[in-house]
């Protein structure tokens, strides 16, 4: 057996083995995984952390979103912490100042940094922390808060998920965020939730004093403390039915940026947290944190072996497809019909699940044979401005 055919095999075993996995979770909570628990009618005070640099252009509806929900108002504090922007947000933010919204205003520093002193000045008992570009839905409190009585749950986390437009690369993120949503879901029955999306999260405040705050020099802090909460063995849950809205990326340049970053910082962290791969961690460490290792380096595997394909193999089978038509019909053939057979369930599932959530049929189809094209985009830029060490601001 060659290299290449052994690591045909191996990526074939590794897409089997992820694959039947979600199926597996998925055929044990079909029936549960859109409920939510018992409301026991606790309204605990809440404090909602809003940093903010340069959001004129949506801070007033995302404020507007907050003081619309369907929560007691002496029950909840909003703080704004202007992380010096030089736009109209602090204007626009003073017209909301009230008993119920304090802002606060101090030098540029970075998410991390401004999360991190609004929740030194918070006295709730809950801390939500949320992007300036968001909005969240009128009874996403109360369907988060049910979440908080499972034992050892720290925080729980929201349906985030894009509004309809009629922008095509909007609508196609607005089908990745509810494949996002969905696996996050069925990871959370076995305790792997690995990020609390900062658009919106609520977060007893005991877990700060007990694991930290923010790393305030992460290019993705939402998922740090989500990985740092785990390492301390706490739950984090998740919800299907509390709805948040964000604003995605609306050019191909920003959403590569945003891509990039989220990849240089997934890696950064789960290599930080790579100590977690031991069974105590049970399956958050057993199985998801290397899969995510796992995942690149079937990425980079894949790529190469098609470079390999194109350049050894010759070009009258190139032109005909030989290969494409019968020729060479194996293992991996199967293998790879399975999968992205499976993919297009997983994908109509995802969508399915949300029945509030309309998406046309010709952007789920684009999204499943050309979005993830971009993923070979982003993760050479990814090792690129890794290996430049290229900073990052916000």
């Amino acid at each position: 057996m060659d290299l290449v055919e052994f690591l045909n095999y191996a990526i074939a075993f590794f897409s089997l083995f992820v694959v039947n996995i979600f199926i597996l979770i998925y055929l044990r909570h079909r029936h549960d995984y859109l409920k939510t628990p018992e409301n026991t009618g606790w309204e605990p005070f809440i404090s909602i952390i809003l940093p903010a640099y340069n959001e004129g252009a949506y801070i007033r509806n995302s404020l507007n979103s907050l003081l619309e929900v369907d929560y007691p108002k002496n029950k909840m504090e909003i703080i704004i912490v202007n992380d010096g922007s030089t736009d109209n947000t602090l204007e626009i933010a003073k017209e909301f100042e009230s008993r119920t919204v304090r802002i606060y205003t101090k030098k540029n520093g970075g998410k991390g940094a401004a999360l991190n002193y609004g929740i030194k000045k918070s006295r709730g008992e809950l801390i939500a922390t949320m992007d300036a570009d968001s909005y969240i839905s009128r009874n996403a409190i109360r369907e988060l808060l049910p979440f908080f009585d499972a034992e050892k749950a720290m925080a729980v986390t929201p349906a985030v998920k894009i509004r309809p437009s009629n922008s095509p690369l909007k609508e196609l993120q607005r089908v990745e965020y509810l494949m996002i949503l969905f696996s996050r879901k069925l990871l959370s029955f076995i305790d792997s939730v690995p990020v609390t999306p900062g658009p919106f999260s609520i977060f007893r405040r005991e877990v700060f004093d007990k694991v930290g705050l923010f790393d305030e020099h992460n290019l993705v802090e939402d998922q740090e403390i989500a990985l740092r909460i785990q390492s301390h063995h706490y739950k984090i849950k998740s919800s299907l039915t509390a709805d948040v809205y964000t604003e995605p990326p609306d050019n191909l340049p920003d959403l590569l940026r945003q891509r990039v970053r989220w990849q240089r910082g997934g890696f950064r962290n789960y290599w930080k947290y790579k100590f977690m791969i031991r069974p105590d961690y049970g399956d958050f460490g057993m199985y998801f944190v290397p899969l995510n290792f796992a995942t690149i380096t079937a990425f980079f595997l894949i790529l190469a072996i098609m470079l390999y394909s194109v350049f050894t193999t010759p070009y009258y089978v190139q032109y005909i497809w030989l290969d494409a038509f019968g020729y060479n019909v194996g293992l991996f053939t199967f293998v790879g019909a399975f999968v992205i057979i499976t993919s297009i369930l997983f994908t109509y599932l995802s969508v399915k699940s949300f029945k509030n959530e309309k998406v046309a049929i010709p952007y789920i189809i684009s999204f499943i044979l050309f979005y993830w094209y971009l993923m070979v985009g982003y993760n050479l830029l990814f090792v690129y401005k890794e290996l430049r060490r290229e900073g990052y601001s916000w």
